[in-house]
């Protein structure tokens, strides 16, 4: 997708501090069953930020052998949260065995990558709906519907390479009920999961 196309789509996803990556997914021929830890990650502190760093990632996309994609965090982090789990994680790794404590410094950077995009290091909360192709065909429109009944905000709904992805605003798992004739329907729904931009 170009740039411009996935500012205007995802313009509402790029203010605060935000996770941005460049990955090669398993599925796809990648190395390792966690493409996170081995991507190309950056954080931005603003929309200026996160567009330049979409440049930076779309252009070694374009330079790559590999199908790559680039994802971002549906949820804008909070700093200080992320700074308080991180210390907590360091306090922690003080007391391990001498291996595991020098492995975690080793890999500080993934460290406090992984403490921003804890859960709790979040400083919103917007859900993502994920469908797959086989799950849009059949129960896309009753989501849809569903929602509308539950009068749950619909803040953006975008294909992506398997299927299609839905962001709301925080709602009760459980009412996402759809009634199918073997069992109910219950999409998957990622309390603060990643935006495919660009695949």
């Amino acid at each position: 997708m170009k740039k411009e196309q996935i500012i205007k789509t995802f313009s509402d996803f790029m203010d605060g501090y935000r996770f941005i990556m460049l990955i090669h997914r398993n599925k796809e021929g990648g190395k390792s069953n966690r493409p996170q830890k081995d991507g190309v990650k950056r954080i931005t502190k603003n929309r200026e930020e996160f567009i330049e760093m979409l440049d930076e990632l779309q252009r070694l996309k374009a330079k790559s052998k590999v199908p790559m994609r680039i994802y971002s965090s549906v949820n804008a982090r909070d700093i200080e949260k992320a700074i308080k789990e991180f210390r907590y994680r360091q306090l922690n790794a003080d007391y391990y065995d001498v291996e595991s404590k020098h492995g975690f410094y080793l890999d500080i950077k993934n460290q406090w990558v992984s403490s921003l995009m804890k859960q709790n290091s979040r400083a919103e909360t917007k859900f993502l709906i994920d469908l797959d192709k086989e799950e849009v065909e059949k129960y896309r429109f009753l989501i849809d519907e569903k929602l509308d009944e539950l009068k749950i905000k619909v803040l953006l709904r975008y294909p992506t390479k398997n299927g299609w992805h839905v962001i709301t605003e925080p709602f009760n798992p459980n009412d996402l009920v759809i009634p199918d004739f073997d069992k109910p329907f219950i999409p998957e729904i990622k309390k603060d999961g990643l935006l495919l931009l660009d695949f």
